[in-house]
């Protein structure tokens, strides 16, 4: 069975700012080329794989997990073997582990509004 992949709004928006970026500093073509690599890494199988089985350190202790796309990090909250919401893509320069902090608090609503119920503590 395919996973099933939501996407919060948070994450959207980031990901429309990662697309704007690539297309101020780069080509239509290069933006098409990126736009298309950072989508299929959010619907990769192999990063459902793997973020469900590892931790990454910089999510410190928080129920975040992290799949590196390209230059970019989609932010991902395990809800079970199956479902996943992503809640930011964030770029590789970034403050990770300050982001997440900041992401934490702004995603609380958007997830219990797609999901139905709040999200789950660490």
């Amino acid at each position: 069975m395919a996973p099933r992949v939501l996407i919060l709004p948070t994450a959207l928006d980031n990901y429309r700012l990662a697309v704007r970026e690539t297309a101020r500093k780069w080509s239509t073509e290069q933006t098409k080329a990126y736009s298309r690599l950072l989508r299929a890494g959010f619907e990769g199988p192999e990063a459902y794989a793997r973020v469900r089985i590892k931790k990454d350190e910089r999510a410190g202790n928080s129920l975040f997990r992290l799949h590196k796309i390209e230059h970019h990090y989609a932010v991902y909250i395990v809800v079970d073997d199956s479902t996943f919401v992503i809640a930011a893509v964030l770029h590789e320069r970034m403050d990770i582990p300050a982001q997440l902090r900041t992401i934490e608090r702004l995603t609380d609503r958007e997830y219990a509004a797609l999901m139905g119920h709040p999200r789950p503590k660490s």
